[in-house]
């Protein structure tokens, strides 16, 4: 109503309990930067789902979610650097840090006939053995841990990153047509190894 327009709540003022304010902060930023960037990818060149890295969450799903949130959240004409406006982009957020990898896919209500979050989450964690930590057809949660031996979040990053894009290709929502090697990853077949 009315009222909810007059006094719109700050949503990246409301730090979850023990989450470290300063990291919270810097996951809502880039998450936030980051929608911007994806918003103006759809914009472009029509891409509706995407996969992309915040490495300030450090591996943290809660982080994640603050980074999800302020992707997603429309862009406040307000604030002197847009943020967020990416709530119409489908999206897999993959995050490293030193005990694991968290990942975390979003769906728009409107695209949930063309992907399930969950589908593309098990997907995604499938070839690296990553358990999926919740599912639905819109927002979907998953971490591989790491275990100090054969298990890194860093490598499983860019598989999980090249995972999703192998997914979203097989079902014809990836344009192959893609300037922006911000996101490249070497393909298996191209000698780069580990």
């Amino acid at each position: 109503g009315p009222a909810a327009a007059a006094a719109p709540k700050k949503a990246q003022e409301e730090i979850p309990a023990g989450v470290d304010a300063k990291k919270w902060k810097a996951a809502v930023k880039e998450g936030g930067k980051k929608g911007v960037e994806l918003a103006g990818c759809a914009d472009m060149g029509g891409l509706e789902f995407f996969t992309t890295q915040i490495e300030t969450a450090e591996g943290d799903l809660t982080l994640l979610k603050g980074a999800m949130d302020a992707a997603n959240k429309e862009v406040d004409p307000a604030d002197e650097e847009a943020k967020g406006g990416s709530g119409m982009v489908g999206k897999m957020l993959l995050s490293s840090g030193d005990k694991q990898l968290a990942l975390l896919c979003y769906v728009p209500a409107e695209k949930k006939d063309k992907v399930k979050a969950e589908d593309w989450m098990k997907a995604v964690l499938a070839g690296v053995k990553g358990e999926l930590v919740e599912g639905g057809a819109l927002t979907a949660s998953g971490r591989v841990p790491a275990d100090g031996n054969e298990r890194f979040p860093l490598k499983d990053k860019d598989a999980c990153q090249s995972a999703s894009v192998a997914w979203l290709k097989e079902r014809g929502l990836f344009p192959q047509a893609n300037d922006d090697d911000d996101d490249w990853v070497p393909p298996e077949d191209s000698g780069v190894e580990w």
